[in-house]
């Protein structure tokens, strides 16, 4: 059977729909975080415990990470991530449906799993179909549509809380779900080579499949230097009902637009990283990344630690943090794949897995710790960039002494 192809002429589909698919999670984050006041009010609980069923979301992602990977690797792609809707869809059904905040917190996890399940594949559907930079370019092309839903997802989330409250939101995730699922069962091919298909795994088959890849201490330390940057957005997105809506007071018919508007320039620098990748090495560019998030989440730890404290300073400084990740998470992303092909899923889906965990520990830290300040916030995203850079410092450092340990061996 001849291998498929991505072309001109199924590109534009394939991407989009691949995009649709790892925005589900964004989705089920972003639209309803408007809403975060008046469902505390709903369920008489305080706001830091609503902020749960976004932290408790991330564990559930990494759990579907953890076996929707190796499980991809064993039976395809295609299978896994339609399951992962499926579970994604039923739990935003039965979430309206809840009269205390505890079922709801359950059913996050279920969807979160659904979520992670059926996300985890996108990547590897390309690392299926493409090689080297090619993998960069289009993961980048991927991530960056899949970033316009913290542009739209707010705003559309607000419509249908003014017309059907917080639950009609859920009941939207839910009837977007049954589309995916019948457009990407009709439209998408099965990426992995049938050769590669096990058909059968157990417990120690996912567990070999993440030894080979958290054996390699270059594929860790790259792991580390990438998931701890992109755990800055996920506090980010924790913390963001309270920045804006409590600490600013800002309206919530202003809220998405500000949301939005923090999301832009990783948008803008997602594309031009398609163009730059032309001339510069992923790692090169994921460099600048690094530094760019690491300046911008210094000066937001001083600027909350020492009372410079303005909308416009904290705004500004959010941009440049998040906007970073344009440039960090898709050339990382495909220095990952790249460094031990043969297991692909359980490298995608361990870096999945452990980048949500770290948002999802350091989420429910700042709820359980609420502050009625931002420091706790600053001092956070600042924290996850600078361990992310000291562990880029250390790929490099690694890389050149394998090169001069070669040179020697050489001469």
């Amino acid at each position: 059977m001849k291998k498929f192809r991505v072309n001109k002429s199924n590109s534009k589909i394939i991407i989009l729909l691949l995009a649709a698919l790892i925005a589900l999670s964004p989705f089920a984050i972003d639209s309803y975080l408007s809403a975060m006041p008046s469902m505390a009010t709903f369920f008489g609980v305080d706001i830091n415990v609503v902020e749960l069923t976004i932290t408790l979301y991330f564990l559930g992602f990494s759990v579907g990470n953890f076996f929707g990977g190796p499980l991809s690797d064993a039976f395809g792609r295609k299978p896994i991530a339609l399951t992962g809707v499926v579970f994604y869809g039923l739990s935003a059904l039965a979430i309206p449906f809840c009269t205390s905040i505890e079922p709801v917190l359950g059913l996050r996890v279920l969807q979160a799993f659904g979520g992670g399940f059926a996300s985890v594949t996108v990547n590897l559907f390309i690392r299926d179909w493409y090689k080297s930079e090619k993998v960069a370019k289009f993961i980048t092309v991927t991530t960056m549509i899949m970033m316009l839903a913290p542009l739209f997802a707010p705003v559309f989330g607000s419509a249908l809380i003014h017309f059907k409250g917080w639950q009609g939101v859920f009941f939207f995730l839910f009837i977007w779900a049954v589309i995916l699922f019948t457009l990407f069962y009709v439209l998408i091919p099965e990426s992995r080579a049938e050769h590669l298909k096990t058909k059968t795994i157990d417990v120690k088959q996912i567990v070999n499949k993440y030894k080979v890849f958290l054996s390699d201490r270059k594929s860790v330390v790259m792991l580390m230097a990438i998931s701890f940057p992109v755990s800055g957005l996920y506090i980010f997105i924790t913390s963001s009902s309270f920045i804006y809506l409590e600490y600013f007071n800002v309206s919530q018919a202003q809220f998405p637009l500000i949301f939005g508007a923090n999301i832009l320039l990783n948008i803008l620098l997602s594309l031009l990283n398609t163009y730059l990748l032309k001339f510069y090495k992923p790692k090169r560019l994921l460099q600048i990344g690094l530094y760019m998030q690491l300046l911008a989440g210094f000066l937001l730890f001083l600027t909350l630690q020492f009372g410079y404290v303005s909308f416009w300073s904290v705004f500004a400084l959010i941009v440049f943090y998040i906007g970073s990740l344009g440039l960090i998470f898709g050339n990382g992303t495909a220095m990952i794949l790249n460094i031990n092909p043969e297991v692909s899923g359980s490298a995608n889906a361990t870096l999945g897995i452990f980048r949500f965990l770290l948002g999802f520990a350091s989420g429910t830290l700042l709820a359980i710790f609420h502050s009625e300040d931002l420091v706790p916030i600053g001092l956070a995203m600042f924290s996850c960039s600078l361990i992310g850079n000291l562990f880029f410092i250390m790929s490099r450092k690694a890389n050149k002494r394998k090169a001069l340990w070669v040179v020697d061996t050489c001469k």
